[in-house]
């Protein structure tokens, strides 16, 4: 038993907790990729995955009795991401904890609940549309989201053009054969371009319910020549400001979210009458294997 007066960890039933089941819950149906997709432990503020490549299929039929002839090799490559913080403070004074509300509950503790929601939709927003930004000079660092990853198979249409089924499909041909045979899982859209698919006449879309523990999410399934999609809505892959129709293409497994510091609540300096918190957490995307994945604007954004 220690002997002296330092407080110590053990037993601090004050120990911050994080917060982050509890931001997936509030934002199950508005935030497929902060829910949906795996988590990592991220150790530094530039965030390393090694990824490695097989060597070509062929022929490697040798004679019998012959000498091993040795094949070149290869070493892991090193792809990089920031990790992003991601902040929402908020204060409230002890005047509107004290009075009554309609909401039944303390303001602060409304706005704390707010405030985890709000985490969760800035933590989408830039999984999926963050362009990098190293941090350097006092600047905000910004992870490089999902659509920026994306290159190999990342397109811009000719204006004028509609999506349609045929476009779709090419696209899926391309991530097969540039990926190494595999196939993307998800497909996500804005609201024209959903209806676009909904019209679609090659490959049937069809309802149902896809349940992952306690997330309901209702999705369509449109049949491929290269398997069953789901097709969601998502309200930033296509924004209000965006000048064309966007299409993204993911396979979700290749796709992870590392984690410096799981989002948590954490109370701030005061000087009066008010309660100040924040809830604060920092992140990036890995990207796994960006080519068995594909993006695509400049469609018509038309019905």
């Amino acid at each position: 038993m220690a002997s002296d007066a330092i407080l110590r960890s053990f037993g601090d039933a004050s120990a911050r907790e994080d917060v982050l089941g509890l931001i997936e819950n509030l934002t199950a149906t508005e935030n497929t990729f902060l829910n949906g997709l795996g988590k990592t432990q991220a150790i530094a503020t530039v965030h390393s995955t090694l990824t490695d490549t097989l060597r070509t299929a062929q022929s490697r039929a040798v004679a019998e009795g012959a000498d091993a002839t040795l094949l070149a090799n290869s070493t892991p490559s090193r792809v990089t991401n920031i990790v992003e913080s991601i902040a929402i403070p908020f204060g409230v004074t002890g005047i509107q904890d004290a009075i009554d509300h309609f909401q039944g509950q303390m303001e602060s503790v409304r706005q704390t609940r707010k405030a985890l929601t709000d985490w969760g939709n800035a933590a989408e927003f830039d999984i999926v549309r963050g362009t990098l930004t190293s941090g350097a000079s006092g600047t905000a660092a910004v992870m490089k989201g999902v659509i920026s990853w994306i290159a190999t198979n990342s397109t811009t249409q000719t204006s004028g053009t509609v999506f349609n089924a045929t476009q779709l499909q090419n696209i899926l041909a391309d991530v097969y054969d540039k990926g190494n045979g595999e196939q993307i899982t998800d497909i996500y859209v804005g609201s024209l371009m959903k209806r676009r698919i909904s019209s679609f006449t090659a490959g049937a879309t069809k309802f149902l319910m896809a349940k992952d523990k306690e997330v309901t999410d209702a999705v369509d399934v449109y049949e491929s020549d290269f398997g069953r999609l789901r097709v969601h809505l998502h309200r930033y892959v296509q924004q209000s400001g965006d000048a064309t129709g966007r299409v993204l293409g993911v396979n979700m497994d290749k796709w992870k979210l590392a984690y410096l510091r799981k989002p948590y609540i954490q109370d701030l300096a005061i000087s009066g009458d008010y309660v100040k918190k924040q809830v604060i957490g920092d992140l990036t995307v890995e990207a796994r294997n960006e080519a068995v994945n594909f993006f695509m604007a400049g469609f018509l954004k038309a019905a």
